[in-house]
């Protein structure tokens, strides 16, 4: 199995191979990311060509040629919506079959959309039975009413389409198209922690996902549209350099808390010629991003607390993806908001290497988890995509009769 992430800094992609509950990681991949800005594509050739080399680099890596994938993504335009619905139960002797189940769910995604915006996946919060509640499977239980709790994740159609478009250049197939938020979860997250109120929040280059997890399952979420070239940038204009100089600075040098610098490292900052050097403290590092950290952990907050959550966290937040290893950032997000803040190491993962077990491999890792946990199987033995990839393939192959 394969697991895609599409990073407005980074593409990721990882293969397992599976042996029953088991999985051995073959290989992960990474190469920069072109033609995304804030989650979205904006230049489908580049994209594919980053998607592209990426998997070439996986298929050298592994011997194994890639055709399709679990694709992760993220977008400014994700949000969620809670909804309810209620079915009878349609077997004569009351016992619950999956039609009914399916039935119930489809009545529960039967929410009205601008043109714009589409359902992307359908989170199961929890079943109702004859007013019992709390059931995660309905399947095989003795009712006459049935009732499901869902959060709908929706995005732009566009995005969707854009992200279609690119995989069908390369000829990938999307076999399930999934929230980051969602596949990072299965990563870092104990079942413990989403059951008990916990926060994830998924620092990327581009953009920052925050989530909201209560009894198993995802509550809340929004997307952000900023994330770690921002820190890059301030970098890079302050001290006069290049952004490709100011990501060596924070990925050597940098320190979320100025607490931690030290004013005597001295360190030599080419202008953006790259021809004259000046001499810059590691404390004024440290007070530059400190500035941008500060600000995302107020954001961060606001967010928590328009979602009614903040005070109900018993678990704490968890930091993943690459912006969260920022050395200090779990710590001044935790002095800031004075909730417990932990780094979110993909630990869900049986088997990874060191060099694999970062905070910003957790989607790409958990993509694999979330691939063998929910991959449904045709008659065919063929993946069975999800209903949105399957629509937006419907959309794509109209566009070119």
């Amino acid at each position: 199995m394969v697991s895609l992430d599409v990073g407005t800094s980074k593409i990721k992609a990882a293969m397992a191979e599976v042996y029953g509950q088991d999985r051995h990681i073959l290989g992960i991949a990474h190469v920069p990311s072109l033609g995304l800005r804030k989650g979205n594509i904006i230049d489908i050739e580049s994209t594919a060509k980053s998607i592209d080399t990426c998997l070439n680099e996986l298929e050298r890596l592994t011997g194994i040629e890639i055709f399709g994938a679990t694709v992760g993504f993220s977008s400014v335009s994700i949000s969620i919506i809670s909804n309810h619905a209620v079915v009878a139960v349609g077997n004569p002797i009351y016992e619950i079959n999956e039609e009914d189940k399916q039935r119930v769910l489809q009545s529960a995604r039967n929410i009205s959309l601008p043109l714009d915006r589409t359902i992307i996946q359908t989170i199961e919060k929890q079943y109702i039975v004859d007013g019992y509640d709390g059931v995660k499977d309905p399947v095989g239980m003795v009712g006459s009413r049935l009732e499901a709790e869902v959060a709908v994740v929706v995005g732009a159609v566009a995005g969707i389409q854009n992200l279609q478009r690119t995989a069908h250049r390369i000829n990938l197939r999307i076999n399930q198209l999934v929230y980051n938020s969602l596949l990072a979860s299965s990563a870092v997250l104990s079942p413990t922690e989403k059951e008990m109120g916990v926060g994830l929040v998924d620092i990327g280059g581009g953009t920052i996902e925050i989530s909201y997890f209560e009894n198993g399952s995802m509550i809340n979420t929004t997307v952000l549209p900023m994330g770690g070239e921002y820190i890059t940038k301030d970098l890079a204009i302050v001290l006069r350099t290049s952004m490709e100089e100011a990501a060596k600075i924070k990925e050597n040098h940098g320190l979320a808390s100025p607490d931690m610098a030290n004013n005597e490292i001295m360190l030599n900052v080419p202008n953006i010629q790259g021809k004259e050097t000046s001499k810059i403290s590691q404390q004024v590092v440290a007070d530059i991003i400190s500035a941008r950290v500060i600000e995302m952990s107020e954001m961060i907050m606001a967010e928590f607390e328009q979602f009614g959550c903040l005070e109900y966290m018993p678990a704490g937040i968890v930091l993943t993806g690459g912006g969260a290893e920022l050395a200090g950032f779990a710590k001044v997000m935790e002095e800031y908001i004075n909730i417990p803040v932990r780094l979110g190491w993909p630990e869900n993962i049986k088997g990874i290497t060191d060099e694999y077990n970062r905070p910003q491999n957790a989607a790409v890792l958990g993509g694999l988890l979330y691939n063998q946990q929910h991959m449904v199987k045709t008659p065919a033995g063929n993946n069975q995509v999800n209903g949105m990839v399957e629509k937006v393939s419907s959309w794509f192959r109209d566009l070119f009769r």
